[in-house]
């Protein structure tokens, strides 16, 4: 009988081992579906979601991003999300901090992948485990050119973070910007927008106001691809902050890089777009 407890025993530990690594590939396989469906996009339009609560009582909420298929005009693709950008910090970093110099985790998940997941994925995955990416940035006491912010993006692979690269906002006189770095610190491109756009000096609710362009360049300088930032026109502009970015990713760019542009995409928002004075407030030495 002891016999046939112990073996009963050990079928079940050997399921429960199976079960588990059967888990581990499937998560494995989805993380993977993921950064290939992120590759093969010509472009990705980024949406923040509008919070009520917030613009009623002035009481900073975390950040909520929904991020899109787009064709290679920018224009977003009718599909679901692809992922949901969610962003991790404490309150009273929110409360006491402007967005370009608060600390924060986002975390990405596999929000829209799903529709081109199995369909058993939802039965092994919780929303801790969906995560795809994740977005790091630490506080830094900055003064002109020094110690400048820097966020590092980072994969999840076999619940182990592997560094893609890292985003720098340098010092800028006038303009505005990012570098991006790759995973040897090597600059790979320059995301940056002059100041001179109509954005920064008048802030009417009309259509050339309400927009700011970047320029993807490489290091020699040729200009890649366009970043565009959209407000909303006419009323709709009084009632919120909340706009969307749309971006077109380089010919050629690998699946790697397309995650460090969507990675600069957010940390252009919280440097210079976060807080409601907008980037008007964000020309200069910072």
């Amino acid at each position: 009988m002891q016999v046939v407890q112990n073996q009963i025993g050990s079928m079940g530990q050997a399921m429960i081992v199976q079960m588990n690594e059967q888990a581990q590939h499937l998560i494995q396989a989805i993380s993977n579906s993921c950064l290939d469906i992120l590759g093969q996009q010509e472009g990705i339009f980024i949406k923040q979601n509008f919070e009520l609560f917030e613009a009623i009582t002035g009481f900073e909420t975390p950040n909520v991003y929904k991020v899109y298929a787009a064709n290679d005009q920018g224009k977003k693709k009718k599909q679901k999300a692809l992922f949901k950008c969610k962003e991790k910090s404490s309150t009273c970093a929110r409360i006491c901090l402007p967005g370009n110099t608060r600390p924060f985790e986002m975390k990405i998940n596999n929000y829209g992948c799903k529709d081109f997941q199995p369909t058993m994925a939802k039965m092994f995955l919780k929303d801790e485990k969906r995560v795809i990416f994740k977005f790091k940035r630490e506080y830094q006491c900055t003064c002109l050119c020094f110690n400048r912010p820097r966020l590092e993006v980072l994969y999840v692979e076999n619940d182990e973070n592997r560094k893609l690269g890292t985003i720098v906002n340098p010092w800028y006189f006038c303009n505005i910007g990012c570098h991006i770095l790759d995973i040897n610190d090597n600059l790979k491109y320059v995301v940056e927008a002059s100041c001179c756009q109509t954005y920064f000096w008048c802030r009417c609710p009309c259509n050339s106001c309400n927009k700011v362009e970047f320029l993807i360049k490489v290091p020699n300088g040729e200009v890649v691809a366009h970043l565009v930032k959209k407000g909303k026109d006419c009323c709709k502009n009084m009632v919120g902050d909340a706009d969307n970015f749309r971006l077109i990713f380089p010919k050629g760019a690998s699946k790697e890089d397309k995650a460090l542009l969507m990675a600069v995409t957010l940390m252009m928002d919280y440097m210079y777009f976060e807080d409601k004075g907008g980037a008007q407030a964000s020309i200069g030495p910072a």
